[in-house]
């Protein structure tokens, strides 16, 4: 990564002989997402970037995206790109302020007022949220109403307790289950195992059920969606009773690729399966995903490990705002545009 850097940093600035601004510019962006997806080395990289202390690899895609915005000021994707880095770094006010400065260059971005709704809605700031609302209504009324709507359901999922009980159900059943990290070495770690024992108990309650695994990034040759299926049929779940998806990096990612697999079958009923402290921002995004495919599944939450009882008195200020933000993922508005929905 400290070589990468180094020729992104090498690349002339505007009015230096030998390089344009736009190679420059693109060398920063290919820099910050590949810091975004693989890390870097953040203590190597602060000899180049004199004056400026890294602490982990979101201060890398921070600086990348904040260099080449100064570099090309009319490109607004950029600053986008960097006020979504700083929710990373939990600098809710940098990305406040970025928003803003969005703003006066483009009034009518309603992209812009979304993210600033979501910051006030996570902040429990509904007067401010609700300006944002009524500037996103002025812009685009039809899509401000469904964001809104979004955002009321989150209020509410919220606020609903946890069922850590497997139990029967009616209808037609699909159980999805939410992968978790492997090891480096491509092993199953505790909270993906409590979650594959949720998905045997529920799938044995409901032994019609389709399953659905999801998480597609590989350790070791190997994803955690391929393993969970192993695993199930090494319980004795029969093969063709369930379906992989391994091609998705994220949450997001992962609700996106299951709702389109779930529109080839709809269910009646999705059981959705993860562990409690990450239950709410899943459900969320699971049903804004669902409905955004024309299905009307009711999505019940089925945390693995019971949610625990801290997790389940309500979301700390992070959580919250990790919930607002990928549900505007879901719902298309792009935390890096062009780049990384």
């Amino acid at each position: 990564m400290a070589v990468a850097l180094a020729l992104a940093l090498a690349i002339p600035s505007p009015g230096v002989a030998g390089g344009p601004t736009g190679d420059r510019v693109q060398a920063l962006v290919a820099l910050a997402m590949h810091a975004y997806w693989n890390g870097g080395d953040a203590k190597g990289a602060e000899a180049l970037l004199k004056g400026v202390t890294l602490h982990g690899r979101y201060d890398l895609v921070e600086r990348a995206f904040a260099e080449a915005a100064k570099l090309a000021p009319s490109r607004l994707d950029l600053l986008f790109d960097l006020a979504s880095t700083q929710l990373l770094q939990r600098n809710s006010e940098g990305a406040r302020a970025t928003y803003a400065q969005i703003l006066t260059r483009d009034p009518a971005s309603f992209e812009a007022y979304a993210w600033l709704a979501a910051l006030d809605r996570a902040a429990g700031d509904h007067a401010a949220a609700a300006g944002a609302q009524q500037a996103m209504a002025a812009l685009d009324p039809a899509r401000a109403a469904v964001l809104r709507r979004r955002f009321d359901r989150v209020e509410q999922i919220i606020a609903e307790p946890l069922d850590p009980i497997p139990r029967p159900l009616p209808g037609t059943v699909t159980i999805v289950t939410l992968g978790y990290a492997l090891s480096p070495s491509g092993g199953m770690e505790g909270p993906l195992l409590d979650r594959l024992a949720a998905t045997l108990a529920a799938g044995r309650a409901n032994p019609a059920s389709r399953i659905i695994v999801t998480g597609g990034q590989p350790q070791a040759g190997v994803t955690e969606a391929d393993r969970m299926m192993r695993w199930l049929v090494e319980k004795g779940v029969d093969r063709d009773r369930v379906q992989i998806e391994d091609k998705a990096k994220d949450t997001v990612g992962n609700v996106l690729n299951v709702s389109r697999l779930l529109a080839g079958a709809p269910p009646d009923t999705v059981v959705l399966i993860t562990s409690g402290s990450h239950m709410r921002r899943a459900r969320a995004l699971t049903e804004i995903a669902v409905r955004q495919s024309g299905l009307d599944a009711q999505v019940v939450p089925l945390a693995a490990d019971g949610g625990g009882a801290g997790e389940l008195t309500g979301p700390a200020a992070d959580e919250r705002l990790a919930i607002y933000r990928d549900v505007l993922r879901v719902f298309g508005v792009w935390a890096y545009p062009g780049l990384q929905r």
